[in-house]
């Protein structure tokens, strides 16, 4: 009886814990109507967390009365985006979310079939009326109900149809250039796109893929189905399939090493194989819980493959403090993530890195395990402390040698030995927003990553670039990193200026996961973002985004080992100017 009793104790604590923290927060709450007055339902409305630039931490919908209403909130500074089919999207200046109170809004949006014609055609023909049934997908009588899914009883908001794409062009401004995956070409063009399709009140289908030409031809399609019963559970199964052809320009011919003697085996090309499972599970405001598996399979006469489970753990105890520890092999990057049209955020690359150099193909994996915890400071900053270990199986992320000598000044990527070993290291990184269009952050890493400290003994090029191996070293490295978002206020073009220093030039990755814009050398990097609406016509409402990425400007990070004969550069991430567009549309 006692016994019981104890539990009875601490069970009723557990559950008094988050209510005690729940009465902290705040909520916001207010109202979409017309110019008219009328409400308007189904208006999504996106929150965004001012101290990290455009993080959604939450989307909902307005109901049939235009009244709309959050969950729970932790104190702080936020800005909204109001959208619906029809009407003239609107962004809030920020306002403030207190503890324990309501901050109400009351938000009027513009109908933009008001600027073709002041008076209504009671024949229901004119254009007016056709652009307004369109949007609202009502056919051609405007007093029909439109055809827009409620907010269901579990308050998830209902899954919609929409998609995104984006094109980039890149080109190596030195050296020549190479094929990564899930990294984009240096030279070539590349593509990324997603589309959605509900299959009903709580799930979708989503069918996302990647095209990459360059120095290589690449394409992989995956299909996701995901089931979202409530705000608080989210599956997706996937199965994937990929192939990269041979027979293109600046590849040559596939080495027979890797080749199977079926001659209708190397015709297919090389094929690429992927199933994965997540799940996402939110208990209350205080713990979520992100867990799956992957798995990837290459085969070209040969056969290599990958299984990897995952999980990340996010502790929430108090508004000021949260704890995360991850374990996966799937990284997020700039090039390969998609923002779907409801804020989520869609990664598109496997968790392998498949690498074509020349006649050569090789796939490898990095596990990257971490522990972090983060505090706020005040509103308008946070500071973060991180270890890490990344482990390599494979012969990961290629090199480019290139050879300086009276006779010869050539280029040449090559790959390490397959291999097995780990990095480790740690990361304390401060984040702070300066004012309502100006943010910045610092991050100081020390990790240990392969490099080559010295060579006793000079030797010819041809003898070093042959023995590479056996100088390298790991060694710990200091890495410091600052960045700079900006937000132009009349056209709002968004720049992000990064300068990265390391006391030494690594030849592997200092904490790679963390880098999401692919720096990866001591430089300074450029992004450049234009963000165009979408005119609200035939049912789409979006926008488009213009973006222009500028890496390594004034130095590559490059290693320069001396020679009898001349000297060998190595280089691991080349200057190189990628611009794109990217459409996103409902």
């Amino acid at each position: 009886m006692r016994y019981s009793s104890r539990i009875l104790i601490l069970f009723s604590i557990f559950l008094l814990v988050p209510l005690a923290y729940a009465k902290s927060d705040g909520y916001l709450a207010g109202s979409i109507k017309s110019v008219s007055g009328n409400p308007l339902r189904d208006a999504v409305i996106k929150i965004f967390r001012e101290l990290q630039q455009r993080e959604i931490v939450l989307i909902m919908r307005s109901d049939k009365r235009g009244f709309f209403k959050s969950a729970h909130l932790t104190p702080g500074t936020y800005s909204l985006e109001v959208s619906r089919p029809g009407y003239q999207p609107l962004t809030s200046t920020k306002f403030a979310i207190d503890p324990g109170q309501t901050t109400s809004l009351n938000i009027i949006l513009q109908d933009i079939i008001g600027l073709v014609s002041k008076e209504d055609d009671p024949r229901n023909w004119d254009l007016k009326t056709v652009m307004r049934s369109t949007s609202d997908r009502r056919l051609i009588f405007r007093d029909i109900p439109g055809s827009n899914a409620p907010v269901s009883e579990s308050g998830a908001a209902p899954f919609s149809r929409g998609g995104a794409m984006e094109i980039a062009s890149g080109t190596s401004l030195s050296g020549e250039g190479y094929m990564v995956r899930p990294q984009a070409s240096h030279n070539g063009v590349s593509s990324n796109f997603a589309l959605t399709e509900p299959t009903g009140q709580h799930s979708r289908m989503i069918l996302s893929g990647q095209v990459d030409f360059g120095n290589g031809t690449f394409w992989r399609l995956r299909n996701t189905y995901n089931f979202r019963p409530d705000n608080s559970h989210d599956y997706k199964v996937s199965v994937g399939y990929g192939r990269m052809n041979e027979g293109y320009l600046g590849t040559g011919t596939i080495s027979s090493e890797i080749l199977s003697e079926d001659a209708s085996l190397r015709e297919s090309g090389v094929e690429t194989l992927a199933f994965g499972v997540e799940g996402n599970t939110k208990l209350l405001d205080l713990l979520a819980i992100k867990y799956g598996f992957d798995y990837s399979r290459l085969h070209y006469g040969f056969s290599k493959s990958f299984f990897y489970p995952s999980i990340q753990i996010l502790f929430t105890p108090s508004k000021k403090w949260n704890f995360q520890t991850s374990f996966t092999s799937q990284r997020v990057s700039d090039i390969d993530t998609i923002v779907l049209p409801d804020g989520e955020l869609l990664n598109l690359s496997e968790p392998t890195i498949l690498t074509v150099i020349g006649n050569q193909v090789s796939m490898s994996q990095i596990r990257h395990s971490e522990i972090a915890a983060q505090r706020r400071i005040g509103q308008e900053a946070a500071v973060e402390i991180a270890v890490f270990q990344d482990q390599t199986q494979g012969p990961g992320l290629p090199l480019m040698v290139t050879t300086i000598t009276p006779l010869e000044n050539k280029s040449d990527v090559i790959q390490m030995n397959e291999s097995n070993f780990k990095q480790r290291g740690a990361r304390l990184a401060l984040k702070q927003r300066l004012s309502q269009r100006l943010s910045g952050s610092l991050a100081y890493v020390y990790g240990n990553a392969t490099c080559i400290p010295s060579i006793s003994e000079l030797v010819s090029s041809e003898v070093l670039n042959a023995n590479l191996a056996d100088y390298m070293q790991q060694r710990y490295q200091h890495s410091v990193t600052g960045q700079i978002d900006t937000i132009l206020p009349v056209t709002n073009t968004s720049f992000l200026t990064t300068m990265r220093w390391y006391s030494g030039n690594p030849l592997t990755p200092v904490d790679w996961f963390s880098d999401r814009m692919d720096i990866a050398t001591k430089s300074v990097n450029f992004e450049i973002r234009q963000s165009v609406p979408l005119p609200y016509l035939i049912g789409t409402t979006g926008q488009w985004d213009v973006w222009v990425d500028f890496r390594n400007v004034f130095n590559q990070g490059k290693e320069i080992l001396p020679a009898t004969d001349g000297e060998v550069v190595i280089n691991r991430n080349p200057r190189s100017l990628r611009f794109g567009i990217s459409l996103n549309f409902q």
